[in-house]
C-alpha cells in the first residue's frame, strides 16, 4: 500500500464526498449528550450535508438513532444509546486512538472546581477560602 500525500483542501474534499478509504479526524462535543457523537453515525448526515464522514449506513442503527429523538425516559434512551454503541463498536467505522484529558490545577483554598465532560470552566459552584 502506498501513502498518498495530497494538500489539505484535496483530503477535506475526498472526506466529504466518501472519496479517500482511511483518513484521521477528531470531535468534541457541542452539547453534553451522547446524540451528539451518535450524529456522527446516522445516514442521512452524510459528509458534505452533515457530519458523517465515514458514510456508515446501518438501517437498524438509524432506526434506533431516530426513536431515541422521541424517547422523553431517560433510562429507555440511554438504552438505545447502549444499542446505537454496540453497532458502532462491532462495524467499526471508527478506530478510537485516543480519548482527551482535562487537567486544572488550583490552589489548596480553591473549593469545588472540577471538570465537566465538555471541558467547560463553570466557576458558579466556585468557592476560595481565606488561607
Amino acid at each position: 500500500m502506498a501513502i498518498e500525500v495530497m494538500p489539505n483542501s484535496a483530503l477535506r474534499q475526498g472526506m466529504a464526498t466518501g472519496k479517500v478509504d482511511f483518513f484521521r479526524g477528531s470531535w468534541i462535543a457541542d452539547y453534553p449528550d451522547a446524540e451528539n457523537y451518535f450524529s456522527l453515525f446516522y445516514s442521512k448526515n452524510f459528509a458534505p450535508n452533515g457530519p458523517n464522514y465515514t458514510h456508515f449506513k446501518s438501517e437498524v442503527y438509524d432506526d434506533l438513532y431516530e426513536k431515541s429523538f422521541l424517547e422523553t425516559d431517560d433510562e429507555e434512551r440511554f438504552e438505545l444509546y447502549q444499542k446505537m454503541d454496540s453497532i458502532i463498536i462491532a462495524e467499526a467505522p471508527v478506530i478510537p486512538l485516543f480519548y482527551d484529558k482535562a487537567v486544572r490545577f488550583a490552589g489548596k483554598n480553591v473549593a469545588n472546581l472540577g471538570v465537566n465532560p465538555l471541558n467547560l470552566l463553570q466557576l458558579k459552584r466556585v468557592r476560595k477560602t481565606p488561607e
